[in-house]
């Protein structure tokens, strides 16, 4: 691995070639630790969310403790979905198809029609289950269940996010974007402000896209801060905190951004956070979830209204989106050839650095 200042970016193929997303998808979403969401959005008795990753639906419901379990989403009778909508509040669950019903520990609570099979035994047709943890509020999964241990994979990210109380946090808004793009270019274009002056002229405004300074640390993530310039207070519509919603205890002047590998990128700000997840849909569309999550005292507020740090993002999201679907395009070109790295360019270079490194271990 060249360091940055000899290093040529990753090849046209990474972005373009679908036998690429294909190996990626079983090397990098299903044999490693995936963001799922969120644990506020699992955290009650029935509460769920549904992905899907690779050729895998995984669903992930609060049990009847309320913590959170993740199976696949298949029923083990004739392997009819039991969940359609991307997240709500089950009541029971049970498969739309013949009514096979599991508690929310995936066991087997009734199979109609069944008591009269020879060695029939329920606890043989419970949901298969999908290696779970959560670290600082994010829900992760391990598919292949032999991924190293989840602290290894957040390293020292895990503190920059204590912070922050991620795991306290609740949501206040989502919107699910179809970006026209490979998901690598969009991590890429999470990871440098490069182009911030030109395409997000009303971020720039806010934060000068050569302040700051990279983070280092153990785990496989990338990031590190942003200073916000004189007389802002946040990331919005205005640059101003609105109902006294600041996180209490972080530092008020820095927006701190990490991409963790392969899909998640984590925005932590003095008064929300914000979590995208990436999901490859082809090598050239990708499914992006963006959430906002502020402290519950916040939400309490009278009149709380997000929509000024909502607005704000989903402008910058939609120009993002927009360089990315462009370069999507440029890289079909018979002609393209991978650029070099600028000196601004670091955390591109260490997440690249990231998905190359598996290329090779490959190869070898």
């Amino acid at each position: 691995m060249l360091p940055l200042e000899q290093a040529t970016q990753l090849p046209g193929p990474a972005f373009t070639d679908p036998a690429v997303l294909d190996w990626e998808r079983a090397n990098f979403f299903s044999r490693g630790w995936i963001c799922a969401g969120h644990v506020d959005q699992v955290s009650g008795r029935g509460a769920y969310i549904r992905v899907e990753t690779g050729e895998e639906n995984v669903l992930v419901v609060g049990d009847d403790d309320g913590l959170p379990r993740a199976f696949l989403n298949t029923c083990r009778h004739r392997g009819a979905r039991l969940v359609e909508e991307p997240e709500g509040q089950l009541r029971r669950l049970q498969c739309p198809y013949h009514a096979w019903s599991y508690g929310f520990d995936g066991s087997l609570k009734n199979a109609p029609f069944t008591e009269g099979l020879t060695d029939f035994d329920p606890k043989c047709f419970a949901l298969h289950e999908v290696r779970l943890a959560v670290i600082e509020g994010l829900v992760l999964l391990d598919l292949s269940g032999e991924a190293p241990p989840p602290q290894a994979h957040i390293g020292d990210l895990a503190t920059h996010m204590a912070a922050y109380r991620t795991p306290e946090l609740k949501r206040a808004r989502k919107v699910v974007y179809e970006v026209g793009a490979n998901w690598k270019a969009i991590a890429e274009n999470y990871n440098e402000c490069l182009h911030c002056p030109g395409v997000h002229p009303e971020l720039n405004r806010l934060s000068h896209y050569l302040t700051g300074e990279t983070y280092e640390g153990s785990g496989l993530w990338c990031g590190g801060s942003m200073t916000l310039s004189e007389g802002v207070e946040t990331m919005s519509t205005d640059g101003a905190t609105h109902a006294r919603r600041a996180i209490a205890g972080v530092d008020e002047r820095v927006i701190l951004y990490f991409l963790i590998f392969p899909n998640t990128l984590i925005s932590l700000h003095p008064d929300y956070v914000m979590l995208h997840t990436l999901w490859p849909r082809a090598v050239d569309r990708t499914e992006v979830v963006c959430e906002w999550f502020f402290e519950p005292e916040t939400m309490a507020e009278p009149g709380f209204d997000p929509s000024d740090a909502v607005d704000f993002w989903d402008q910058v999201n939609r120009e993002d989106w927009h360089v990315c679907q462009l370069t999507q395009q440029g890289m079909t070109s018979s002609r393209f050839t991978p650029g070099r790295y600028t000196t601004q360019e670091d955390d591109v270079h260490t997440f690249d650095k990231m998905v190359a490194s598996r290329y090779l271990e490959a190869l070898r």
